[in-house]
């Protein structure tokens, strides 16, 4: 009935919001990685290992909270996650060491991963089905575009109040978000019927496939690279390229109008196979990645030049792989898309990893690295094509 569908615009609103504070949580840490190893007495390098200890929580959590969401409630489950979320938030505030930061923030993102497959699964759910494309599209948007306003929100509020300050204030909106969303969603219904089991075995067969499993490959160095590339200019960059925190800021705040721009231009986009434009976007990326590299040293409106370019391939290619995986996952969608979605934020976690391990190569190198791991991921994406298009021949011939 038309009176059951939840309103569009507040559902719509407060769960983009929520999309960005609580995934920008992920990467509120790049910008405060100097004053952690200081205050915390440790390295910069052993501090950029509490993006990763969010990261691998908060992706791996997708496996159980997706379960959980449809037996327990959407709403049910958004609100345990996000309350203890908020609670570790503030306590890694409170953190005087890296050893006790560390395991907060992967407690931090245990409660984030309770937000993603529900608030999917609500939005798919209850909004009417005209609007439905409108809804998702924003909320995923909002995934991709708190990579970067995480970082300009954690950099505006430890200039006010130091790196502390980042952890009170982003408690203080979790908590008026899950007060919001727990308004704004409707109560939960009947339990679901579906087991954890039940749960991991569809999992266990998607990923068996060939085509899904190529294209789950070529996932983990999206966002792999993307936060590494934002890592190693936090840590790598020559003084005279990115003198201080205001050249930082401009360099992340570059990238904000790609995050505009391609969710108004999907619907003409989608007219190209998803396959071949994602692999596309990812050849881009790549290449500008090769570019900076080679430029060593440039004036920083010609690098935020180059990471608007890069970011705008970068959040092109998830709506092309979401599609594309959704429709060959049939009516385990769902399932399909979570390990899709653990797949992209296992690569965002690793992604400081892999700038520590490389740093003795500096910038460049690092870069050069990133750069051809997005390469590989397009080359994967042309093979998962081409199996693809194997898989349609031999079922239409056996029709």
């Amino acid at each position: 009935m038309q009176s059951d569908w939840a309103p569009f615009r507040r559902t719509v609103a407060v769960m983009t919001v929520a999309g960005l504070v609580i995934v920008g949580q992920l990467y509120a840490v790049i910008p405060l990685l100097q004053a952690l190893a200081a205050d915390w007495g440790t390295t910069v390098g052993a501090a950029t290992a509490t993006t990763t200890l969010f990261g691998i929580p908060y992706a791996s959590g997708f496996l159980l909270t997706g379960p959980l969401a449809d037996r327990f409630g959407r709403r049910t489950v958004i609100t345990v996650g996000l309350t203890v979320m908020t609670v570790a938030t503030v306590l890694v505030g409170l953190s005087d060491s890296l050893v006790l930061g560390g395991v907060l923030r992967a407690v931090q993102g245990l409660g984030a991963a309770a937000f993603s497959p529900a608030a999917l699964a609500y939005l798919t759910e209850r909004i009417e089905p005209r609007r439905r494309p409108s809804a998702l599209a924003c909320l995923i948007t909002s995934f991709l575009a708190a990579a970067v306003v995480g970082q300009l929100l954690a950099q505006a509020l430890s200039g006010l109040g130091g790196w502390r300050f980042v952890f009170y204030g982003n408690a203080v909106l979790l908590l008026v978000l899950t007060i919001a969303l727990r308004k704004v969603m409707s109560p939960d219904g009947a339990s679901g019927t579906l087991t954890l089991r039940g749960s991991f075995k569809a999992m266990g067969a998607l990923a068996a496939k060939p085509a899904l499993a190529v294209l789950y490959l070529a996932t983990l160095p999206v966002l792999g690279g993307f936060v590494g590339v934002y890592t190693a200019l936090q840590v790598l960059a020559p003084e005279d390229l990115v003198g201080g925190s205001h050249e930082l800021f401009l360099l992340r705040a570059s990238a904000l109008p790609a995050m505009v721009l391609i969710p108004v231009i999907t619907a003409w986009l989608s007219r190209f196979r998803a396959t071949r434009r994602t692999a596309l976007a990812l050849f881009v990326a790549a290449a500008i990645l090769g570019v900076l590299a080679a430029l060593g040293s440039a004036d920083v409106l010609v690098l935020g030049a180059f990471l608007l370019v890069y970011v705008a391939a970068i959040t092109l290619i998830s709506p092309g792989l979401t599609e594309l995986v959704g429709s060959m996952a049939g009516a385990a969608r769902a399932t399909g898309i979570a390990l899709y979605t653990f797949a992209l934020l296992m690569g965002a976690s690793l992604g400081p990893q892999v700038v520590v391990l490389l740093r003795s190569q500096g910038l460049a190198g690092v870069l050069v690295v990133l750069g051809v791991a997005q390469a590989v991921a397009g080359l994967l994406v042309l093979l998962a094509d081409r199996l693809i298009v194997r898989t349609q021949a031999r079922v239409a011939t056996s029709t």
